[in-house]
């Protein structure tokens, strides 16, 4: 079926049956360069071993990032966070589903997504996480539970913090709402930049018995889109 619309980056009218962004667009979005960490997902330089993952090994197996953080993907977060354009959830997820389908190892038990704090939630009206990994749910046919894990310590906000500062800042900032069934699990956000959040969870997920960690998100933040 043919659904005949506007781009929402270019206003082209074509075919977006596959979402809201036009062939041309879809195209140049910011996709990952090849020489990526598989760990972490961030560049690895051509080194035979990240130096990331070499001097801190990640609490995450693995991560899947569907493009890095610039332009235009940086703006459309920014959109649904703070502008609940929940209308972009299909077109951020779309190169992250296209990345899971070809590089995925092993299908998760299920999708964790990143807890907002309850306070955060009801100022924002909605949890990002959420509405991707049910976008990703939707699609690859994978349960989400978002009842598993909360988020109980209120932290600051990360993008301004340095790193020993954004460690400290998400500290035991999570727990578990119920008893773990999972041995594997796919942790879902929006963006990964140091990793320090998603390591936080993925840390308390592995002491209450998950043997695999997945971060999968939508845009990975490296030095030089910060």
């Amino acid at each position: 079926m043919l659904i005949n619309s506007s781009c929402i980056l270019c206003g082209t009218v074509d075919d977006l049956s596959t979402g809201q962004i036009c062939p041309d667009c879809f195209a140049d979005l910011p996709s990952h360069p090849a020489g990526i960490c598989p760990g972490c997902g961030a560049p690895a330089n051509e080194s035979p071993a990240c130096p990331r993952c070499f001097a801190h090994p990640p609490a995450f197996d693995c991560c899947l990032a569907g493009c890095v953080y610039r332009y235009p993907v940086n703006q459309m977060i920014k959109k649904l966070k703070y502008q609940a354009r929940l209308d972009l959830v299909r077109s951020l997820t779309r190169p992250l589903i296209e990345r899971i389908r070809h590089e995925c190892i092993g299908p998760p038990d299920c999708l964790v997504p990143m807890p907002l704090h309850s306070l955060r939630q009801r100022s924002r009206g909605f949890n990002q996480a959420r509405e991707l990994a049910s976008a990703i749910s939707h699609t690859l046919c994978l349960p989400v539970d978002d009842r598993l894990v909360q988020r109980h310590k209120n932290t600051a906000q990360q993008y301004n913090l340095r790193q020993e500062h954004r460690i400290k800042n998400v500290k035991n900032a999570f727990s578990l709402i119920k008893s773990n069934s999972y041995d594997r699990i796919a942790i879902v956000d929006d963006v990964l930049t140091s990793g320090a959040t998603a390591n936080e969870l993925a840390r308390l997920l592995k002491r209450h018995g998950v043997e695999h960690v997945q971060v999968w998100c939508v845009a990975r933040a490296t030095p030089a889109a910060n």
